[in-house]
């Protein structure tokens, strides 16, 4: 059987545990999501348990990215490669790299490594394709009519999060790097309003001004955060804070967002009225804003930034009035990219389950470290609700933005795929993002009665 077919049972397996997965949590009234990472955790653990090769090399998937790695780079063997890239106690017999090795240059080595890599492709596909549907969702001119109340809970619902988690890892992990305490404060950063806005339309207070208030600082905490991020990795990759690597971060990121906002729009205008000489309408406006974003996600992964910049970028200045010649009944830029994001990102959401071991869930640091987490993420939120200032149910907007969700998810994926965040701290990450997830739509819920009595 060609190794191909293999990839393609793997494909066909995983989305339809997915399906399954954000069905169950769909009938549970609970984000998407959390069933298809559930999904994920059950499958890889019991694979991993049953000893299964490729649950092996994925729920160590940080280990392979650098043994391969190496291997690409010098074109060395592996057995060669593997001694550059573990210590000789690690490669001992009954380790994890030792393991790996074995299964690596095994007889179905070819096998293992094609669909570990294809699920990394459709992964990371499928995180660019979600970043640029949240992009498509706003827009430059919504961010410029955020008002001030807004920018301030945008503003101290990334300050605040990020510096209590500085302090959670600084105080739980003393022997962790200065790099690695920075992305653990950066991860508490991230916020994923989309539960939030669903419990909000189910309320029928989408008009309200605290809806408008949390999902205005959405926005902006969304370039706030990835901007963090930004600078973070650049940080990790030179090894130290070097003021001068994240001046030079800070300046990329500025200067690119400057040149997005002020031309992107004109620039998506003017080559959208050339591309209709040469295409189809329809195929101008499908395929024209997934060559963008993934053109602009590699751009920014280029100049050192995180792709995820430039897809959400690239959906701020993608409009359905650049488009001409729609009618009110014909399919928008989000309808036709919806299916391809609704095919790739459960399979992230899965491969971040299938790389947290239930083992450490058993350890006491682990779960320490999650309470600790999901504490900070949680204050760090309700203090940039008070930002909001008076009149407001600021109880309500502080809780709009805990959950975490599919962003913290991503953020703790990119710290694995670096190094800094090894199988504990990611499976503390992993529960901060449920409980905060799982809390929010009860407690928004309550908190807007509370004021809104009428509310059922």
């Amino acid at each position: 059987m060609e190794p191909f077919t293999f990839i393609l049972l793997e494909l066909a397996f995983i989305i339809g545990l997915a399906a399954v997965g954000r069905g169950i949590a769909l009938h549970l009234n609970q984000a998407s999501v959390l069933g298809e990472l559930t999904v994920g955790v059950l499958l890889g653990n019991i694979l991993y348990w049953l000893g299964a090769p490729l649950a092996t090399v994925i729920m160590h998937l940080e280990d392979t990215q650098k043994l391969v790695n190496e291997v690409w780079v010098s074109g060395a063997a592996i057995d060669e490669a593997a001694s550059r890239v573990f210590t000789a106690q690690e490669l001992a017999a009954g380790g994890i790299a030792n393991e790996l090795v074995t299964l690596l240059v095994g007889p179905h080595a070819t096998e293992i490594l094609l669909m570990t890599i294809s699920l990394w492709i459709f992964s990371n596909l499928g995180v660019i394709l979600l970043l640029f549907m949240v992009g498509l969702e706003n827009s430059i001119a919504e961010m410029l009519k955020v008002g001030p109340r807004s920018l301030m809970v945008s503003i101290f619902g990334v300050v605040t999060p990020f510096f209590l988690g500085l302090l959670a890892s600084f105080w739980l992990l003393p022997d962790a790097s200065t790099p690695q305490h920075l992305f653990l404060g950066a991860t508490l950063c991230a916020t994923s309003v989309g539960i939030t806005a669903r419990v909000l339309g189910d309320l029928e207070q989408l008009k309200s001004q605290e809806s408008r208030i949390i999902l205005g600082a959405a926005v902006i905490d969304d370039i706030l955060g990835l901007i963090i991020l930004a600078i973070v990795i650049g940080i990790i990759s030179s090894g130290s804070v070097q003021m001068l690597e994240v001046g030079r971060i800070v300046l990329l990121s500025g200067a690119f967002l400057v040149v997005v906002m002020l031309f992107g729009e004109k620039l998506v205008s003017w080559s959208v009225r050339l591309f209709y000489r040469i295409f189809n309408k329809l195929q101008v406006k499908l395929l024209f804003p997934l060559a963008l974003a993934f053109l602009m996600a590699a751009f920014t992964n280029y100049i050192g930034l995180a792709a995820i910049v430039g897809a959400f970028a690239a959906g701020l200045i993608v409009l359905d009035e650049h488009f001409e010649g729609d009618s009110d009944t014909s399919p928008t830029t989000q309808d036709l990219i919806n299916p391809i994001q609704t095919l790739f990102a459960p399979v992230f959401f899965v491969l971040m389950g299938m790389q947290v071991n239930l083992e450490s869930f058993l350890h006491t640091d682990t779960l320490w470290l999650a309470a600790v987490f999901t504490i900070a993420a949680i204050l760090g939120k309700l203090v940039a609700g008070y930002a909001a200032g008076k009149g407001i149910n600021r109880l309500a907007v502080g809780l709009g933005m805990v959950p975490r969700g599919e962003v913290g998810l991503i953020f703790a994926s990119i710290g694995k795929g670096l190094g800094v965040v090894d199988d504990s701290v990611f499976s503390a990450i992993v529960i901060m993002v449920v409980v905060t997830t799982l809390i929010t739509p009860s407690l928004l819920k309550w908190s807007l009665e509370r004021s809104t009595p009428y509310i059922k």
